[in-house]
């Protein structure tokens, strides 16, 4: 094949049997960009590709299978449709129809993020160039293959659900299917019903991936299916059982973590069969990341899974005594017997993938990729892989199968809440006594979320100072007391008395937010996370590989990113968030949903968080304001925080009427008289913040003014005289003052003119450019 490169370069040949593949390393005389061109002959075209593919092709069957027979066990053995004398019934088919359908757009939502995943985290992508001049990751013919994958399944993953909504229907209706089958009843039921809307939701997103799936190409597009794929899980969550369970923060928020765990746990792997054709030095290290990624992920299932069991089992006994706690013990033998599955991977097989592909010593290859040696050891190791997998897959798609029956079937204890008790209705906990400030102090709340985000956060930073000191790189200490710090007023805001008594009280909630909205964001920015883990993060280095780094560096370059810290735009929305959410009914709508109260939370810390990154933060940004600038910027925030801390103050209708009107409360002020008592909370929260910060900007001004006098210093000192661009300046002055006869360049002025050009012309040669992935760091450590 006579290409450009292989003209320029003579590693590059036509011999007939290493025809190019951008994704395959070549003789190790070749330079590294070269070896990004060179092929070997595709997997699919070796003796070993067919039995792969064909083994792979007899898996996926058998594990649908797997999963249909564990749920028409559940379900066989279940108590059958309910029928009443006098009362209409669903009927059989609707019992039956139901979970299978469930099950199917489970699995289709499996596969859907599985191959996502893969093509945009596992497989490995070229480097291209988008219109903005930075780099993107093309997808490989593999990983476009797996998007198209991505696509069938989640055109099978929108019929499901709307064939679960039909049924669904049926059954909370109490009608056969035929007599459901109509616009009116479906529309009714999308309309006023959370299940119908939440099902709508999930297919609308669906026929999204099933439509763009096909077409995508970068590593970016397919990156943001992956996010709508993972949307599409929720829905169905927040309007389950678990919403309506005793402590429904909780339950809500375990079974969201333990559903997304687990799909991309089983999603993964069943991407990763589909590569398996890929010649062993791209399929080994696709293989390690996910080995590493389903670890965690496992742990996230394990865990998320027994809280969200105790939740619903109240103890030990029902695992024994009830048809529920037994559903629960075959889930978790299935779980472990598939870490004990994943674990035989990762010792026997990963390491046999781990040495790169051989090369004789004239630059080529055989058939295979390999040496005979070599190649028979990682055939046999894949051919390991395939059946251990296979039986790893098989298992886990049986546990899915469990699952949605376990879903179908009523938990031993009865969480259901007591009607006469609005107060728990809506809190998911009884009202708590008296607030004084002894509880608002001992009595913890844990906003597990929160808590678990918190705790996260830490051990990454420690992990990522831990391998600069390794480097012997220093840290500033202070930078690290302060993320910690950071992360407490974040713990204490949302899961201390604060946290228990924010739904209750509105003058709480106004104090929760504006701890997380000024005050844990000024600890927070001065850590400076994102230039920690720019240094801590090493750059990826095997060929058209990305890495954390990599996808860092791209997403602070990114569009979104520049929308998102744009000055005027996080400005408004640190002013305006308040006025938007306490003068209209979206508190009150918010406050009904727990996932509405997380999002209020999460949405004041990032705005916080944004502000005062923008104000005093030093990682890197794509613009930023000059001190003058963040000044007015800072200043002119204070009078709306005053103004609506004096609006709310002086204000007759009660705020969120909607939620605090529902709230039995038997003790305590009323509810106006605490909704001033906020507005003095929001009108003088903000000085002590504003003083700091005007503090830490002077500072850093003058430490940015001390860094460019000594830079002119020595930019001046390598021109040979010191005081050269002063007398130039001076006789400027001069000329000027002598008029326009007498203005004749001098040769002071012409030396300096010459000088500063050659200055300037080093500097622009010498200097990175703005995607330089050096420059960002350049940038963060000053």
């Amino acid at each position: 094949m006579d290409t450009p490169a292989a003209r320029k370069n003579p590693a590059i040949t036509n011999n007939p049997t290493t025809p190019a593949d951008p994704t395959t390393p070549t003789a190790p005389a070749a330079p590294p960009h070269a070896a990004a061109l060179t092929r070997t002959i595709p997997a699919s075209r070796s003796p070993s590709a067919g039995g792969r593919t064909a083994a792979v092709g007899r898996m996926a069957p058998v594990a649908v299978a797997a999963g249909c027979v564990a749920l028409a066990l559940v379900v066989g053995f279940g108590p059958g449709p309910l029928r009443l004398p006098g009362l209409p019934s669903s009927g059989t088919l609707t019992y039956w129809a139901l979970p299978f359908a469930h099950l199917v757009g489970r699995i289709a939502a499996v596969g859907t993020i599985g191959w996502l995943l893969t093509a945009a985290v596992l497989l490995p992508a070229k480097h291209g160039a988008a219109g903005n001049g930075s780099r993107v990751g093309i997808l490989s013919p593999t990983a476009r293959r797996c998007g198209r994958y991505a696509a069938n399944a989640a055109a099978l993953w929108m019929l499901a659900t709307l064939v679960e909504l039909l049924f669904t229907l049926s059954e909370i209706s109490a009608r056969p299917a035929g007599d459901v089958l109509d616009v009116s009843s479906l529309r009714s039921f999308v309309s006023t019903t959370s299940q119908g809307r939440a099902l709508l939701v999930v297919a609308a997103l669906a026929a999204v991936i099933a439509v763009i799936g096909r077409t995508v190409t970068t590593t970016t597009a397919t990156g943001a299916l992956l996010a709508v794929a993972v949307a599409g899980i929720v829905p169905p969550i927040l309007v389950g059982h678990a919403a309506t369970s005793g402590d429904h923060a909780i339950a809500v928020v375990a079974l969201g973590v333990h559903v997304l765990a687990a799909t991309a746990w089983v999603g993964g792997l069943l991407g990763l069969l589909t590569a398996v054709r890929l010649p062993a030095s791209l399929f080994g290290p696709a293989l390690r990341r996910y080995s590493r990624f389903a670890a965690g992920a496992a742990a996230v299932t394990a865990i998320s899974g027994i809280a969200g069991a105790a939740l619903r089992l109240g103890g030990f006994t029902p695992l024994w005594d009830t048809r529920y706690g037994l559903l629960v013990l075959l889930k978790a033998a299935g779980l472990l017997a598939a870490v004990t599955l994943g674990g035989l991977v990762r010792r026997r097989v990963v390491a046999g993938l781990t040495v790169t592909t051989p090369t004789d010593q004239t630059g080529t290859t055989d058939q295979t990729g390999t040496t005979d040696q070599t190649g028979t050891d990682r055939t046999t190791a894949v051919a390991r892989f395939l059946r251990i997998a296979g039986v790893e897959l098989t298992v886990l798609t049986a546990t899915v199968g469990l699952a949605v029956g376990l879903s179908r079937t009523a938990p031993p204890v009865n969480d259901a809440l007591v009607p006469d008790d609005p107060t728990q209705t809506l809190l998911g906990y009884p009202m708590p006594p008296p607030v004084t400030a002894a509880r608002l102090a001992t009595d913890w709340h844990i906003d597990w979320v929160f808590l678990a985000g918190a705790v996260t956060a830490a051990l990454l930073y420690l992990a990522g100072l831990r391998r600069l000191r390794a480097r012997g790189a220093h840290w500033p200490l202070g930078r690290t007391i302060a993320w910690l710090a950071g992360l407490l007023v974040v713990v204490v805001a949302t899961s201390s008395g604060l946290g228990l008594y924010g739904p209750v009280l509105l003058s709480v909630h106004m104090s929760q937010h504006m701890l997380l909205s000024m005050l844990a964001p000024l600890p927070l920015v001065l850590g400076a996370p994102v230039t920690l883990a720019l240094r801590a993060m090493r750059p990826a280095t095997a060929p058209h590989r990305t890495g954390p780094r990599e996808w860092l560096l791209r997403t602070l370059r990114s569009w979104p990113v520049r929308i998102l810290t744009h000055p005027l735009l996080v400005t408004a929305n640190f002013a305006g968030s308040l006025y938007v959410l306490y003068l209209s009914s979206l508190l009150s709508t918010l406050m009904h949903n727990h996932l509405g109260h997380l999002y209020m939370n999460v949405h004041f810390l990032a705005v916080g968080v944004l502000f005062f990154e923008l104000l005093i933060g030093t990682d890197p940004l794509p613009r930023r304001l000059p001190h003058p600038g963040r000044v007015l910027m800072l200043l002119a925030v204070v009078p709306f925080h005053a103004f609506l801390g004096l609006t709310i103050m002086s204000t007759s209708a009660l705020l969120g009427s909607g939620w605090y009107d529902r709230l039995v409360r038997p003790w305590g002020v009323s509810p106006l008289s605490d909704q001033r008592t906020a507005g003095g909370i929001a009108w003088s929260f903000g000085e002590i913040p504003t003083f700091v910060v005007l503090i830490v900007l002077a500072i850093q001004w003058s430490r940015l003014d001390e860094r460019q006098a000594r830079t002119r210093e020595r930019r001046i000192a390598a021109a040979g005289d010191v005081d050269a661009e002063l007398d130039a300046y001076n006789a400027y002055l001069a000329q000027l003052a002598a008029g326009p006869a007498r203005r004749t360049p001098s040769a002071a002025t012409t030396t300096s003119t010459a000088t500063t050009t050659s200055t300037a012309t080093t500097s622009r040669t010498t200097s990175p450019t703005p995607g330089d992935e050096t420059n960002a760091e350049a940038e963060t450590s000053g």
